[in-house]
């Protein structure tokens, strides 16, 4: 599990709405693994948690774009390097199935990842709005 705090919020809305929803749907599946549901369940879980991550990212990315963010390259390389892991680890949960090893990885990645990502980088997108002034919605 990854459970969301009010420290990890980086003062811009409607990023921090769309944080917590990934954090709930990764708990979601976390718990989905530990109940040993049905594995078109759990991939189905797997598959919307990709889908809302990619969706969160291309609100994101389009945000630093309008407000010139200085570090977009960097953090879309860091947007891009997620998926292609999460792709992968996705097609390993489709034909292993939800072993435990491989459950552990996925949640392992995924919960370090999200912590990191928004504890670092969106936290200097925030920063960057806040300082420069700069608020806009999505």
């Amino acid at each position: 599990m990854a459970e969301w705090q009010d420290s990890l919020s980086i003062g811009v809305s409607e990023v921090d709405i769309q944080h917590r929803m990934l954090f709930e749907q990764f708990n979601t599946f976390v718990a989905a693994c530990g109940r040993q549901e049905e594995e078109d369940a759990i991939y189905r879980l797997c598959w919307f948690l990709e889908a809302y991550a990619l969706a969160h990212f291309k609100d994101e990315e389009e945000l630093m774009q309008r407000v010139a963010f200085p570090d977009f390259e960097k953090h879309r390389a860091q947007h891009l390097a997620f998926a292609a892991e999460v792709r992968k680890l996705k097609k390993q949960l489709k034909d292993e199935g939800p072993q435990q090893s491989l459950v552990s990885a996925i949640t392992n990645f995924m919960a370090g990842w999200l912590v990191r990502h928004v504890s670092t980088m969106d936290k200097a997108l925030g920063k960057f709005m806040a300082d420069g002034g700069m608020t806009t919605n999505f």
